[in-house]
């Protein structure tokens, strides 16, 4: 209950319509449910004379016939603009709620991402959003509301016709609450298996694309297969069980109480006329009929619409999971970088705060300077450049730029003069003009030549049929890597950053391709404070600090030069590559 309440409260963003519309539909089901009284008055008070030997009344009966029509069609098109009036409204609710929840991921710490798969993230955003769209606003909302106010109006009609039929079918409403609370217990179990299955497919489907070169290449097609029917068999399992349960306490147990109920009411009148009761009129008798009907039509409508309550419960869940995450908090402080000058000051980091992957480390990099980092995998390298763009917030210590804390300053401020080249580089859809400009009308086309110029793109462009327009599309697939890498590396040149962060840069690039981007970077790194984490260490001779990290410590620092006469782990791993 707690879910639907507050997924209606997010009606208000479309009060006023709503409210109008709910209010129109309210008139046209009022009126609709009162025609069926105009035909008992014309069978009554008409139709019956004429068996009694009387005249009929043709223009009356034609009048009557008329207002039964004019009610009929005005009611059935105020209900029309109605329904279009709150699909309208059911639309722009989950709009809102579609791009809250994108907006929400996107304020999210990097640390939410970390045990999440991206399918069952976009899952909440793209196909919770849009059944929470189809389902609950869309027709849930509207689809109970067609058939409740008939059961409101229908109870008040036959309560005024005979008061005692009215309060026996009254019996109904806790009859129809106890079927709802049975369905929800034998529901409640499989819906979340289904989502979650639903979700765990949208993963592996992304894996599979993402990964096909890998799975075909290691002969892995089978067991992909398999991994992927044994979690659509658990998906089809679950619903095949929901669908058990709807189709056996829905449909068809409405239809044989209706049934039988309709016959014990005309058996009942049939024996109070043949017992010579007065008061009861075929037109009434009529009224009874058509109004039971429609009663059971509209309460089995409600149960019929239980499957649908159940899904968009599980799915709004969901989604209000995804909107309750804790954001991050951000100050309103911006950083004033001027210099680029950076300094780690006793700082200690865990991913988890009882496993620190980090432990006091102090680096000083002045403006200009190189700093390269280097040491076996899981040594803190990528933790350090993590800290540095406040993707995490370390657990002691302090991080400053131009001597200002960067855990005190707003996040964007401190990417704002930031670039970075990423081991695997990411492109988007769109062209490589958009890419090394990122959508960033300050950037001009001769700025975005003149960078891909010094990276060494120079060849690839004037290769291109439509040069820096060239489409990008599938993450760049259509390129090598070391084109991707090019673009990446334009892309951080074009922003002009005062701190430049290369992580493993060259470690996807031939070596021709290298010693372009070697030359490129001598240029560009003059006067930028530049981070690099390389396992390639004839990539960082030239660094003016070389800090080896093992187990989250720098165990060495110094020039090359000064590391090789240390003849410790930084010589032993350059020893290495030079014999490989």
């Amino acid at each position: 209950m707690t879910i639907t309440i507050r997924l209606l409260k997010y009606l208000k963003i479309v009060g006023p319509l709503f409210a109008f519309g709910l209010i129109m539909m309210i008139a046209s089901s009022g009126a609709i449910q009162l025609a069926p009284l105009i035909i008992k008055y014309i069978i009554d008070n008409l139709l019956t004379g004429v068996n009694q030997g009387q005249a009929l009344d043709m223009g009356r009966l034609l009048m009557l016939l008329a207002i039964y029509f004019a009610v009929i069609l005005v009611a059935s098109l105020v209900a029309y603009v109605a329904m279009r009036m709150l699909m309208y409204c059911a639309n722009r609710v989950a709009e809102h709620l579609r791009n809250t929840a994108y907006d929400t991921m996107q304020n999210l710490p990097i640390s939410y991402f970390d045990d999440k798969p991206a399918g069952k993230i976009s899952a909440r955003i793209v196909n919770d959003t849009e059944t929470l769209r189809s389902q609950f606003y869309g027709n849930l909302v509207t689809q109970v509301l067609l058939n409740l106010l008939p059961v409101v109006f229908i109870y008040g009609i036959l309560i005024y016709l005979n008061r005692w039929l009215g309060v026996f079918l009254l019996l109904l409403v806790p009859i129809y609450f106890l079927w709802q609370r049975i369905y929800s217990r034998r529901t409640q179990e499989q819906m979340p298996i289904f989502y979650e299955a639903q979700s765990e497919i949208n993963t592996q489907v992304n894996e599979a694309m993402n990964g096909s070169t890998i799975i075909q290449l290691f002969g892995q097609e089978e067991r992909a297969l398999a991994e992927f029917e044994s979690v659509a068999q658990r998906m089809l399992d679950a619903d095949l069980r929901m669908i058990h349960v709807e189709s056996t306490i829905s449909w068809n147990l409405v239809e044989v109480m209706k049934r039988t109920l309709i016959t014990a009411i005309l058996g009942i009148v049939g024996y109070q006329v043949i017992g010579g009761a007065t008061g009861l009129t075929a037109g009434l008798i009529f009224a009874y009929v058509n109004y039971t009907e429609r009663l059971f039509n509209s309460l089995g409508m409600l149960v019929r619409l239980l499957p649908s309550l159940q899904r968009t419960l599980t799915t709004g869940r969901r989604v209000l999971e995804l909107l309750d995450a804790e954001i991050e908090t951000d100050s309103d402080q911006p950083l004033q970088m001027t210099e680029g000058v950076v300094e780690f000051r006793n700082v200690s980091f865990g991913y988890l705060p009882e496993t620190l992957v980090l432990k006091d480390i102090n680096i000083f990099a002045n403006k200009g300077e190189t700093v390269a980092l280097v040491g076996h995998t899981g040594s803190g390298k990528s933790s350090i450049m993590n800290l540095l763009f406040r993707f995490y917030d370390p657990q002691a210590g302090q991080i400053l730029i131009d001597g200002q804390n960067i855990g005190d300053c707003n996040r964007e401020s401190v990417r704002s003069d930031m670039g970075i080249v990423l081991q695997d580089p990411y492109l988007f859809t769109g062209t490589i003009a958009s890419n090394v400009a990122m959508d960033n009308a300050d950037i001009s086309e001769e700025e975005i030549l003149d960078a891909l110029n010094k990276v060494g793109a120079h060849d690839m462009i004037r290769r291109l049929e439509k040069g820096i327009h060239e489409p990008v599309v599938e993450k760049g697939n259509a390129f090598s890597s070391g084109e991707r890498q090019l673009i990446a590396f334009a892309r951080t040149l074009a922003s002009n950053p005062k701190i430049l962060i290369l992580d493993e840069a060259t470690s996807h690039i031939d070596t021709e391709t290298e010693e372009i981007i070697q030359n490129a970077m001598n240029v560009v790194k003059e006067g930028r404070t530049t981070f690099i984490i390389a396992h390639r260490l004839s990539t960082i001779q030239n660094a003016d600090q070389i800090l080896v990290l093992h187990e989250g410590e720098i165990v060495e620092r110094g020039t090359h030069a000064e590391l090789l006469a240390q003849n410790g782990r930084y010589a032993e791993m350059y020893r290495m590559q030079q014999k490989i």
